[in-house]
Formats: structure tokens, sequence, C-alpha cells
């Protein structure tokens, strides 16, 4: 019996942590996707790259950004799908646990999609670029995480 409700436990905060953890990204609207290339943009402008660098730091971007939709569909699926399965009288642990293990495969798809990107965009500047460009992106995601908690 403490072994269930120690499973249930833990799946319960695995979910918690996950959409803690995704909310950002899950929860990023049209307007704050065009924010963000808006602000992409203009950081590009203040690098002052050469226009060849601009093009192919742009084009990483929109290759990930364009993959980053379905992994992050695939996320939302998985999620409703294990909350359907836990708000079951007496859910299947064996279903649980497979829905656990796809859910953290798909977030795991999801971190390493943003980590290849990042890799990917600073081998295209030079070491002055990639620091400016690191602090400009951690002093939005500040100013995103602000704007997270007001509302």
């Amino acid at each position: 019996m403490k072994r269930k409700v120690n499973f249930k436990i833990g799946a319960f905060w695995a979910i918690i942590l996950g959409v803690l953890l995704l909310a950002p990204a899950l929860s990023q609207s049209k307007d704050k996707g065009e924010e963000y290339k808006k602000f992409r943009t203009q950081v590009l402008k203040q690098l002052k790259l050469p226009a060849d660098k601009e093009k192919a730091f742009v084009a990483v971007g929109d290759k990930y950004a364009a993959d980053r939709q379905q992994d992050v569909a695939a996320l939302k699926k998985t999620q409703e799908d294990l909350q359907a399965a836990l708000a079951a009288p007496k859910p299947d642990e064996a279903k649980l646990k497979g829905l656990i293990a796809a859910l953290t495969s798909d977030q795991d798809k999801l971190f390493a999609s943003f980590k290849k990107q990042r890799d990917e965009e600073l081998a295209l500047l030079s070491p002055v670029e990639q620091g400016k460009y690191l602090m400009a992106m951690s002093q939005w995601r500040r100013e995103m995480m602000k704007e997270h908690k007001k509302k």
C-alpha cells in the first residue's frame, strides 16, 4: 500500500516539476514568439554581425523553432494523457509508468533541442559576441520570468 502511495506522489511531483520547467516553452503564445523574434533581431543588430553570419544565425533559430513546435505538441499530448490516467479512480500503474517515461523522454528531447540550438548559435560567434549574446539572453529570461510571476 505504501509503495502505491509513494508512486502516486512521485508521479504527481514529476508532473509538477515538468510543468514548472517547461511552462515558458509551453505557454509561449504567438505574441511571445513574435516578441522573442524581435528581441533576437535587436540583439543581432547590437552584435553588429556581418550579414552572412547574421543570416546563418537566424537560420539556426528558425530550424529549431520549427522542430520544437512538434516537440511541444507531443509533450502537451503526453501531459494530457498522464493527467487523464491519474484522474481515474484506480490508475493503472503500468500505464502510468509508460506515460511518465514518455513524458520525461519528451522533456529531454525539448531540453536537448534548446541546448543544440544554443551550441550551434554560439559556434557562429566569437567569444566576445558569445558573451554579449548569452548576457542578453539571460536578461531576457529574467524579464520573462518576472512577467510570468506577475500573472
